[in-house]
């Protein structure tokens, strides 16, 4: 057991049916009456945009200020430019709808705002304190990471992690979570069970995280495919979405695990999308926890596929049905929603393997797991992956 563990989650889930119609509610609580709303540009293309500015015009607010669409990568001079928008127009809290690129931008103008910086490094030097009241309210279009509940944010070359950066309010309608198409809601399915799992298995008694990483799985396991197949089912879309906000929230807390670095290393070499790489790399990962984690990975299977089952399987078996069970998972993912699960399906060479192995072995999540992986591991896992 670990004599010390830290978790925070200091962000307030609103979900459930009609749940942005709490964006109101949230702003008048948090003492907010004119937001600046950053939108990424696939939430306007999906027509988020249109039903998040219909929300917020029936509001008591005296005005709305919208930004240009966040680039797709984070960008210290868009961020600065939204830090003038905002004291400019004397906006007083900000709205995130989209994914990684918005919420990591919105941490990344709230950082600079509460700090009074124009900078992120003196932040990095010196830490964040609390400093100025910007209030964030995150609402996830396509919530695979989980960055809308917890307080990383990763800015270029820079990667932080503060308590000042955790949104105050999360808000998962299934309307505005679910709106991406069938492979892009498989893909941060995939990433999120990815988050839920390596949480999961690297988490120790009393870690709080693996208990947020158990509900996770649980949802996933039951609603992930029938969320991507019909997009009418307002159910396995809501526990979707809230599933990968809980995954985010544990992974924040146990942010490292080879499946993790091996989609950052595959992502960084071969440009492919970073939510798709995890439907790659996930086996893999869980193949290589057997050998250090064999009764986590038994237990895995209780969380993927319930009591009966599991109590119905002898014990030697488990954790075998444990990676048939995700492997299952990701295969259906393949064929309902086009995903690639195997390194032969996509575009990537084995001859790319060395560098990607070697962007894996030197990634956040491989430098600081309890278990260092090495470029020879990765390679190995690759060559699996294939």
């Amino acid at each position: 057991m670990r004599k010390f563990f830290e978790f925070q989650n200091a962000a307030k889930i609103n979900c459930g049916e009609a749940a942005l119609l709490t964006v109101g509610k949230e702003l008048s609580y948090l003492g907010a009456k004119k937001p600046l709303v950053l939108l990424s540009a696939n939430a306007v293309k999906l027509g988020v945009k249109a039903k998040i500015l219909n929300t917020l015009a029936g509001c008591d607010l005296k005005g709305i200020a919208v930004a240009e669409p966040v680039p797709a990568e984070v960008n210290l001079d868009y961020a600065r430019g939204q830090k003038k928008l905002y004291l400019k127009g004397k906006c007083d809290a900000l709205i995130a709808v989209g994914g990684d690129e918005v919420m990591d931008t919105a941490k990344c103008v709230k950082l600079l705002l509460s700090q009074e910086l124009d900078e992120i490094l003196p932040i990095v030097a010196e830490s964040a304190v609390k400093g100025k009241s910007v209030p964030l309210i995150a609402i996830p279009s396509e919530n695979g990471s989980g960055k809308e509940a917890n307080g990383f944010v990763e800015a270029g070359e820079y990667y932080l992690s503060s308590p000042v950066l955790v949104p105050d309010v999360v808000i998962i309608d299934e309307d505005v979570a679910m709106a991406a198409p069938a492979r892009e809601v498989a893909a941060c399915g995939a990433y999120a069970l990815a988050n839920a799992i390596e949480a999961y298995v690297e988490s120790e008694e009393p870690d709080v995280a693996g208990i947020y990483a158990e509900k996770a799985i649980s949802l996933l396991a039951k609603n992930l495919l029938p969320a991507v197949t019909d997009g009418d089912n307002a159910e396995a879309c809501r526990a979707t979405a809230l599933a990968g906000t809980l995954a985010g929230v544990a992974y924040g807390a146990i942010p490292y695990g080879p499946a993790h670095a091996l989609a950052e290393g595959l992502h960084s070499v071969t440009g492919e999308p970073l939510e798709e790489m995890f439907a790659l790399t996930l086996i893999p990962a869980i193949k290589r926890a057997r050998g250090k984690y064999e009764d986590k990975i038994k237990t895995l299977y209780y969380l993927l596929v319930g009591a009966t089952e599991y109590a119905e399987t002898p014990d030697s078996e488990r954790a075998d049905r444990a990676v048939a069970s995700v492997e299952w998972l990701l295969s259906s993912l393949h064929s309902s929603g086009n995903l690639p699960t195997k390194i032969s399906e996509t575009k990537i060479e084995r001859e790319q393997f060395g560098a990607i192995a070697d962007e894996a072995a030197n990634k956040r999540a491989s430098i600081t797991a309890f278990g260092p992986i090495g470029k020879d591991e990765f390679i190995a896992m690759l060559n699996d992956a294939y």
